[in-house]
């Protein structure tokens, strides 16, 4: 009996949004390959490369803390459909664009821009959705699940990708990627909520509001240093792992296969990290794993420095995947299971900031360096500093008596 409350499948409104998120899911990893892909054969340059990744994201960190705000005054399912249908819009376009044969660099930046300003809305609405899909107790559950769910499509999705351009070109992803929406969006225009208490309407100025969000979070010994181990760690190994498409070419002398290939191996990793979070005995070391997941980051982009055949690649890759998403799913219940409920669509916003945000700023850096310093350097200055960043960040736990909830 309690094994069973304490699963998200319990929830039959959780299970049919997970059932119908999956294609959507799928699609994600379907357009960022072509789109780092594409990014490089129109330029053939490892800056642009990772301006398009940094036009995804960027407009995670100008404006999710603001989006944020408003998810705590708004129906998130509406919400959420509204979101879903401006992704459907922006995957349309790139789909007519390149298929027409238009597509050009500034294009591409704009679009993907366009993206990263609808998920930096849609992220904290997912987020702060399912507090309304299950009860608290099974919020640990959700959030593995959910990544569950993300990973092995993050596994399957680079392969089908690769196959797709492969045999009907990147114009023929992106349509694809377009059409993944609609299951979602349908189960989200059925779905009830069971229970759901009001957001309550607002009771101060806008920019109060944000302000309380920030505070409460500076001020919550275990969210503040959760969070800051997270952007530590998603700004130096995801900014690497969003230049795999020109690292695939300037150390591998591959292709998109070989893109493929190492995208498929960071999803392996963080099934494998999905996985151990499905342990509810390990629900409990959910701080200690991400300090783990933090360090192994820093040692794994050490390790691309000694990277010269796929195979190693492939290895370095799994583990840089599987301790990232140590720090993403353990940082996420974490702070999902220490926030009121009050605020959590502010402080989730901040969370998503970093954990989106970070590889953002990431990318662009660690571009910008293998261009002027090589690979090599690079990946040896992104270890050293995230190793020492962890270590000056999470070398002290936080309080217990500052790091509890509402209840």
């Amino acid at each position: 009996m309690s094994s069973v409350s304490y699963s998200a499948f319990s929830s039959r409104n959780y299970r049919k949004y997970l059932y119908g998120n999956l294609l959507s899911v799928l699609g994600v990893w379907i357009q960022r390959l072509a789109l780092g892909w594409h990014a490089w054969q129109l330029s053939e340059s490892t800056f642009v490369v990772g301006v398009v990744a940094a036009a995804q994201f960027l407009p995670l960190v100008l404006f999710t803390p603001f989006f944020g705000v408003l998810v705590d005054q708004v129906s998130t399912r509406i919400a959420a459909i509204v979101m879903h249908f401006l992704l459907a819009s922006v995957a349309s376009l790139l789909a007519v664009l390149t298929l027409s044969g238009n597509m050009t660099v500034e294009w591409l930046i704009a679009l993907a821009f366009m993206h990263g300003l609808a998920n930096s809305a849609y992220s904290p609405v997912r987020l702060a959705l399912i507090p309304d899909l299950v009860r608290k107790e099974q919020f640990a559950s959700a959030v593995a699940i959910s990544s569950m769910a993300f990973n092995i499509s993050r596994f399957i999705g680079p392969g089908i990708a690769g196959a797709i351009v492969a045999l009907w070109g990147l114009g023929a992803a992106y349509a694809i990627n377009a059409i993944t929406y609609l299951p979602v969006i349908y189960v989200l225009f059925i779905i009830r909520i069971d229970v759901h208490v009001p957001h309550p309407g607002p009771t101060k100025p806008y920019l109060a509001q944000l302000m309380e969000g920030l505070r409460y979070t500076r001020d919550h010994a275990r969210i503040r240093q959760i969070i800051l181990l997270s952007g530590v760690s998603n700004f130096f190994g995801r900014g690497i792992l969003e230049l795999m498409p020109a690292f695939a070419v300037l150390i591998l002398d591959g292709g998109s296969g070989v893109l493929a290939a190492l995208m498929a191996a960071a999803g392996i990793g963080s099934i494998l990290a999905s996985l151990a979070f499905s342990s509810r005995s390990l629900q409990s070391h959910l701080h200690t794993l991400v300090v783990i997941g933090a360090i192994g980051v820093g040692l794994s982009i050490a390790l691309f420095a000694f990277v010269s055949n796929l195979s190693s690649g492939i290895a370095v890759v799994l583990f840089l995947g599987l301790f990232a998403s140590l720090v993403a799913i353990g940082s996420q219940t974490e702070v999902q299971m220490q926030v009121e409920n009050r605020l959590r669509g502010r402080v989730m916003s901040l969370w998503t900031l970093v954990i989106m945000g970070g590889p953002a700023i990431g990318s662009v850096v660690a571009g910008a360096l293998a261009g002027d310093i090589g690979a090599t350097y690079t990946f040896y200055a992104f270890a050293a500093l995230s190793l020492m960043l962890v270590l000056l960040v999470g070398i002290k736990r936080a309080n217990p008596e500052n790091a509890t909830s509402d209840g």
